[in-house]
C-alpha cells in the first residue's frame, strides 16, 4: 500500500526512522544506525516469520475467523483497481532552491494534477518537508501498474538531484490497521466506531489482546479476536523465563500481523511493555496512546497518585514507539483543567475523553499520510 525509497540506500523502507533526539530535527542520535538497519530488515522478516510461530496453526485459526465475516481479498485494492486515482507524496531533504519547483514540474510532466499541497523548512537545521497530494487519472502512462512504475522512476530522478528520501502511498489501497488492547474498552470502541462510520480510512482485520475480557467486541463487530495470554509463569520466575514468556507471545503476534498483511499497529491501551526488538521492527508505524503524566506518575493509580498532589491539568500524548518506553515521537497532545471539585472518577473520565480525541486524530493524520519522522520530533501535516 505504500512505496518508500531513500536516496540514501537502495534497500531502505522508511521515509525517516525516528532518532532519540532532545533539540532541533537536525540534532544527531546514537541509535540512529540500529533503527535504520531495524526498519530496513522490518519487510524480510515479516515474510520469514510464519516458521518461528507455527504457521500452519495461525493459518488454520485465520481460515475459521475469515469464514464469520465478509474479508476483502489482499490483492483486491491496487493502484489500478477501483477507487480515486490518487496518491500522497512525502518528501523529507536538505532545505534547497528549486525544491518546490521541481516536484511540481516532475508530477505535471506525468500528466498529474496537484490537489493539495503543504511543506515546512527548518532553516536552521537545513531541513525541507513536503507532503504532496495529487491525481493521476490522467497520468500520461495510464492508471495502473505502469503509471506507478513511471511515477515513481519520475520521482526517482527529482530526488537524485535533491538528496530527497521520499515515499508514496495511493488512496485506491487501504491500510489495514491491528488494534492491540488489553482490559479498558474505550479506546477500542472508539477506533471502531469512527472506522465504521469512515472517519478513520482502513482496514481493521483484527483485534489482539492479551486477555479474552473484550472479547465480546469483536463479536459485536465481527472482526477476528484472538486472546494471546501471557504465560502464566510462577512467582519464583526469574527474569530470562519472563523474558522468553513475552518474546514468545510476542512472536505469536508477529506471525498474525504477517498473516493479515498489517500495516499499521494501535496500541489501545495495551497495558504490556513490549521488547526492544519488537519496537525496533515496527517503531514507524505503531502509534501507542498514554496520559501525559510521565514522568511525574509512572506505574499505576497515576489518576489517584495525581489526585492526592493536587494537579490543575490532566492530559494525554499519542505517540510512535520506541525502545525507549513512552518516550517516542509525539504526534498530538491535549490538556484538560482540573479543579478542586474534581473527584478521582471525574479525572478519569475526562482523561479517557481527551486519550480517545487524541489517539483518533493521531491515527487519522497517520493513515492519511500527514506525519513526517525525523530523529525523535514529527512534522504534522494536520494542523
Amino acid at each position: 500500500m505504500m512505496k518508500k525509497m531513500s536516496l540514501s540506500s537502495s534497500s531502505s523502507s522508511s521515509l525517516a526512522r525516528p532518532q532519540r533526539s532532545g533539540v532541533g530535527f537536525g540534532s544527531p542520535s546514537p541509535s540512529s544506525s540500529r533503527r535504520r538497519d531495524a526498519a530496513r530488515v522490518f519487510a524480510g522478516r515479516r515474510r520469514n516469520r510464519a516458521a518461528a510461530v507455527g504457521s500452519k496453526e495461525r493459518q488454520e485459526r485465520k481460515a475459521a475467523s475469515l469464514g464469520a465475516q465478509q474479508q476483502p481479498k489482499l490483492d483486491k485494492l491496487v493502484a489500478g483497481g477501483d477507487g480515486p486515482k490518487e496518491a500522497t507524496l512525502l518528501i523529507d531533504c536538505p532545505d534547497a532552491k528549486g525544491v518546490v519547483a521541481a516536484s511540481a514540474s516532475m508530477l505535471y510532466g506525468q500528466g498529474c494534477n496537484i490537489l493539495e499541497t503543504d511543506q515546512h523548512a527548518q532553516p536552521d537545521a537545513g531541513l525541507f518537508f513536503q507532503r504532496v497530494h495529487f491525481d493521476y487519472t490522467e497520468c500520461y502512462l495510464g492508471s495502473g501498474e505502469a503509471a506507478m512504475t513511471g511515477l515513481e522512476a519520475a520521482i526517482e530522478s527529482v530526488a537524485s538531484r535533491f538528496d530527497m528520501k521520499w515515499s508514496i502511498s495511493y488512496a485506491n489501497k487501504l491500510k489495514r490497521m491491528a488494534v492491540l488492547v488489553s482490559k479498558f474498552d474505550h479506546c477500542l470502541y472508539d477506533i471502531l466506531l469512527r472506522q465504521k462510520s469512515g472517519e478513520l480510512r482502513c482496514d481493521i482485520p483484527l483485534i489482539i489482546s492479551n486477555h479474552d475480557t473484550l472479547s465480546h467486541v469483536g463479536e459485536q463487530f465481527g472482526i477476528p479476536f484472538p486472546p494471546l495470554p501471557m504465560a502464566d509463569l510462577p512467582p519464583e520466575a526469574t527474569a530470562d523465563q519472563k523474558m522468553a514468556a513475552k518474546l514468545a507471545q510476542e512472536a505469536e503476534i508477529e506471525g498474525l500481523l504477517e498473516d493479515y498483511d498489517v500495516d499499521v499497529v494501535v496500541l489501545a491501551r495495551y497495558m504490556q511493555v513490549l521488547s526492544d526488538e519488537f519496537c525496533q521492527r515496527h517503531e514507524a508505524h505503531t502509534i501507542n496512546i498514554h496520559h501525559s503524566f510521565l514522568p511525574a506518575f509512572e506505574g499505576g493509580r497515576p489518576y489517584h497518585r495525581a489526585y492526592d498532589r493536587g494537579v490543575k491539568i490532566i492530559g494525554a500524548t499519542a505517540h510512535y514507539i520506541t525502545a525507549d518506553l513512552d518516550a517516542g515521537p509525539i504526534i498530538d497532545q491535549d490538556v484538560i483543567r482540573i479543579s478542586h471539585r474534581d473527584s478521582v472518577a471525574d479525572m478519569i473520565q475526562k482523561g479517557r475523553n481527551l486519550e480517545r480525541s487524541v489517539l483518533s486524530r493521531a491515527l487519522a493524520w497517520h493513515l492519511e499520510d500527514r506525519v513526517l519522522i525525523h530523529n525523535n520530533k514529527t512534522v504534522v501535516f494536520g494542523y
